[in-house]
């Protein structure tokens, strides 16, 4: 049976229909940098004023990962089975609601199951978005398409910087933050309605005249009349079938055990600074974020040129490795006071060539049958990692945590070595040839 042929798609220069896509897609990356950053200052002063207890703050801390673990996988899988452009919105709606709500809450409940709920609409905007960037971005520039989506993580996360900064003298500053995160998922969700649906998607469903239309819609151009859908758009496979078994063990375990150090290290960016670095100067550690934030988007801008030139698995190696060596590092010298700004801008500059990757890898390395899904679960096991590393380490001195993060980091490089594998400059279809039902 004939592959289907997205030449037309793949071999399409960069148009304003893909800036399109890549703009509303990407927001769902800020709101989620923003959300997930703007919480970790707000997490100084909300114990003392919801008089919250140890176990109430570590919860809360861990809400809106918990949330995402179970939103992922079903809005991913949903994806998958109704299509992308029906839940493109869906999500940012939970966002929009239970972000405004959390900054109306008023106890340890109200806060938790707020978050909670906002975190189901976080992790089901990871599958859906990354995969309409996958599914839609021409093969050559598809790596810096997807890297740039994930760097507006980091420019999320400056902009709650910017407004900590703007409402910091207010002792309930967090309300306003929390409120303004809510308001600019607004017109994302409306520019959403206006998106059509993926052709690879539709062509999965056996539903090649629309595939066409679509096509034709986006970009004026298609090559699908005529032909049936590929064995490989009806994969029935599942990510844990044997076929798919070494792809999912790469991404689930590398995810995971990055995510374990960069949100252990990451949420708790404020509290070190603010206990070690500027003895509880909250001005000083609001504004130590934005220098942070920087670094993180620095990282995408020195990584991008590389992720279609160089490739996925340079930037994961070389993520890892400079990751391991500054965690260890930073322990063994027990870095303390002002330095501590450029110590975490470094960190985070290289991490997220890490982070960029094995949040799109799902995207290229599973056929568009249980693509979503596989970023879903994924998302998960990476938030299942988060919430482990926001556990681990309030509970351990600075540097011992800082010891166990480094570890898992080499275990993370280790398997990366062996495993990670190279998809630049190839065609989805070509990344997962004549799979069979």
């Amino acid at each position: 049976m004939d592959q289907p042929s997205f030449s037309s798609m793949d071999r399409s220069p960069v148009t304003r229909s893909h800036w399109k896509i890549f703009s509303i897609s990407s927001m769902g990356m800020f709101l989620n940098g923003y959300d997930l950053s703007v919480v970790t200052l707000a997490m100084v002063v909300i114990p003392h004023q919801l008089g919250l207890a140890t176990e109430q703050y570590l919860a809360v801390n861990a809400s809106a990962f918990a949330g995402m673990l179970l939103g992922a996988p079903l809005i991913g899988r949903l994806a998958d089975r109704v299509g992308r452009r029906r839940i493109f919105g869906l999500d940012l709606i939970l966002f929009v609601v239970f972000a405004i709500l959390s900054g109306l809450s008023r106890n340890f409940i109200e806060l938790f199951s707020f978050r909670f709920l906002l975190g189901m609409g976080i992790g089901g905007d990871y599958p859906v978005s990354s995969t309409m960037i996958s599914e839609f971005s021409p093969v050559k520039p598809r790596g810096k398409f997807l890297l740039g989506m994930v760097a507006m993580y980091w420019v999320g996360a400056l902009f709650s910087s910017l407004m900590n900064v703007a409402f910091i003298s207010d002792p309930y500053f967090w309300r306003y933050t929390f409120i303004i995160g809510g308001i600019i998922a607004i017109p994302v969700i409306m520019v959403r309605l206006s998106i059509p649906e993926s052709p690879r998607w539709l062509m999965s469903r056996g539903r090649v005249q629309e595939a066409e239309k679509a096509m034709q819609e986006f970009s004026g151009k298609a090559s699908l009349m005529g032909q049936e859908p590929s064995e490989q758009s009806r994969a029935k496979n599942g990510i844990f079938s044997r076929r798919c078994a070494v792809t999912t063990f790469f991404i689930l375990s590398a995810w995971f055990l990055f995510d374990v150090a960069a949100y252990g290290m990451g949420f708790y960016f404020p509290r070190v600074i603010s206990s070690i670095g500027f003895a509880g100067n909250l001005r000083l550690t609001a504004e130590s974020g934005i220098i942070i934030d920087i670094g993180g988007i620095a990282g995408y801008a020195i990584g991008l040129p590389f992720a279609d030139r160089l490739g996925r698995r340079f930037l994961t190696i070389a993520g890892f490795t400079v990751m391991s060596v500054v965690l260890l590092t930073g322990s063994i010298i027990r870095i303390s006071g002002a330095v501590l700004v450029p110590y975490f801008f470094v960190y985070v500059l290289f991490e997220q060539w890490i982070g960029a990757v094995t949040l799109f890898y799902p995207t290229e390395l599973y056929p568009t049958g249980i693509r979503a899904t596989a970023q879903g679960v994924a998302t998960a096991v990476s938030r299942a990692g988060a919430i482990m590393g926001i556990v681990i380490f309030p509970l351990f001195p600075v540097f011992s945590s800082l010891y166990i993060f480094a570890a898992l980091s080499i275990a993370g490089l280790v398997i990366s070595v062996l495993l990670a594998p190279e998809t630049r400059r190839k065609s989805l279809e070509a990344i997962n040839p004549g799979v069979k039902a």
